[in-house]
């Protein structure tokens, strides 16, 4: 269970990945969780950074998804934001269904999609149990985390020091 919890990479943010390496490693699918890895949680709309990145990696080719546990209700603004890319909203993370369904209909494979997110114990346990490589970001501002991923947070340090030495970095 430990090594579910461990991501394949650690990274500030959604913008110290190196896109280009993923790509070279023949990683064709992004899947992005939304709240604290893009945005703040629940934010309304996505800044113009975040849009600019996302715009840039879809011009690379790569194809974008999107996943949240949020249901998406009142954000007119960043639904309209993501219209162009596939978005599934209430997927309850850390289960598979939603994640798997979401692959399918973006017509990819496990072996050529990448999960990016910022918590543990739902981003990053969902992506390995479906076989993606996952990246672990730290959060957009943990400031603005749910009472559930604050309670939570102290224990992510805990598995991310541990971690290292169940699955060490390649």
């Amino acid at each position: 269970m430990l090594k579910n919890l461990c991501p394949h990479e650690v990274c500030s943010s959604i913008y110290a990945i190196d896109y280009e390496r993923l790509w070279d490693q023949g990683y064709r699918t992004l899947i992005f969780d939304i709240d604290n890895t893009l945005g703040s949680w629940g934010c309304k709309a996505l800044d113009e950074n975040s849009l600019r990145l996302l715009e840039r990696l879809a011009r690379r080719g790569f194809r974008l998804g999107f996943l949240s546990n949020n249901r998406g209700l009142d954000r007119e603004a960043l639904v309209a934001q993501l219209a162009p890319h596939m978005v599934l909203w209430n997927a309850q993370k850390p289960r598979t269904k939603r994640l798997q369904d979401l692959l399918q209909q973006m017509d990819a494979h496990a072996d050529e999609a990448v999960l990016i997110g910022d918590q543990l114990f739902t981003d990053i346990l969902g992506a390995r149990r479906v076989n993606l490589y996952a990246i672990f970001v730290r959060p957009y501002d943990p400031q603005s985390d749910s009472l559930g991923a604050k309670l939570r947070r102290p224990l992510e340090r805990w598995v991310l020091r541990v971690g290292r030495w169940i699955n060490p970095p390649a």
